[in-house]
C-alpha cells in the first residue's frame, strides 16, 4: 500500500532524502516543508515546497513526516511542535532497500532514516529521529539515543554508545566501547579513542578536544 509522506527541510539533505524515498518505492512524496516564505510554491526535484511547518500542520490532520535537516536541535523543536498539535501525524522509519539491516537484530523507535549501503550488524538499539547517511557501518551492541546524525562513511565499532543529539562527521571512526556524549560533535575523519564529553567538539586522529559548544 502506497502511503503519503512530506519531507521537513528543503536543502541538500532533503534532496537526497527525496531520492531515497523514491527508491524505497512504497511512498508517495507530497513535497517539502520550509519556513522560508520565499521558497513556498517553488519546486525541488519536481516536488513542491508546500509551505511552513505551521501551515502544513494546520492543513493536514493525518500525514507522515520525514525529517531531513542537519541540525538535531532544530529537528527536536519541530518534533515537539508537531506532537503538541495533538493530531494523528506519524514518523515512519525509512530504510533504503540497499541498506543491510536485519530488523530482528536492530531495535528502532520512530522517525529514523537510513540511506543506501549502510550496514547494521547485531544487537543494536536506537531511539528516535536519527539520520544515517550513505555507507555507515554500525557494529554489535551499539546503543544510539535520539536525534543523532551520522554522516557518510562513519564506522561505529562494538559496544559504543551515542547519546542524544550526537553528530558524527563524514568518515569518522568510533573505536570499540566508547561513549559519545550528548550534543557532542565528532569532526569529519576523526578517530575517537576515548569517551567524548557532553557538548564537546572533537577533531583529528586521534580525536582531541577543540572546544565546547555554547
Amino acid at each position: 500500500m502506497v502511503q503519503e509522506v512530506i519531507i521537513i527541510g528543503a536543502g541538500g539533505q532533503a534532496k537526497n532524502t527525496s531520492l531515497v524515498i523514491e527508491q524505497i518505492g512504497s511512498w508517495n512524496l507530497l513535497g517539502f516543508v520550509d519556513d522560508c516564505p520565499e521558497k513556498k510554491d517553488t519546486t525541488i526535484r519536481g516536488y513542491p515546497v508546500l509551505g511552513s511547518l505551521k501551515e502544513i500542520c494546520e492543513q493536514y490532520d493525518e500525514v507522515n513526516f520525514a525529517f531531513a535537516i542537519g541540525n538535531s536541535a532544530v529537528v527536536q523543536r519541530m518534533v515537539e511542535f508537531i506532537k503538541a498539535t495533538g493530531k494523528s501525524f506519524s514518523f515512519p522509519n525509512l530504510i533504503h532497500p540497499a541498506a543491510q539491516i536485519d530488523l530482528s537484530e536492530v531495535e528502532m523507535g520512530e522517525g529514523n532514516i537510513v540511506f543506501p549501503s549502510s550496514l547494521f550488524l547485531s544487537e543494536i538499539k536506537m531511539g528516535n529521529f536519527n539520520f544515517f547517511n550513505f555507507k555507515c557501518a554500525i557494529s554489535h551492541e551499539v546503543r544510539i539515543g535520539d536525534y543523532c546524525i551520522v554522516q557518510p562513511g562513519v564506522n561505529i565499532l562494538g559496544r559504543t554508545t551515542l547519546k542524544d543529539r550526537a553528530y558524527c562527521g563524514a568518515n569518522a571512526t568510533i573505536v570499540q566501547g566508547k561513549t559519545i556524549g550528548k550534543n557532542s560533535l565528532v569532526g569529519a575523519g576523526a578517530v575517537v579513542t576515548k569517551d567524548v564529553e557532553d557538548n564537546a567538539v572533537m577533531v583529528g586522529n586521534p580525536a582531541k578536544l577543540l572546544r565546547y559548544k555554547e
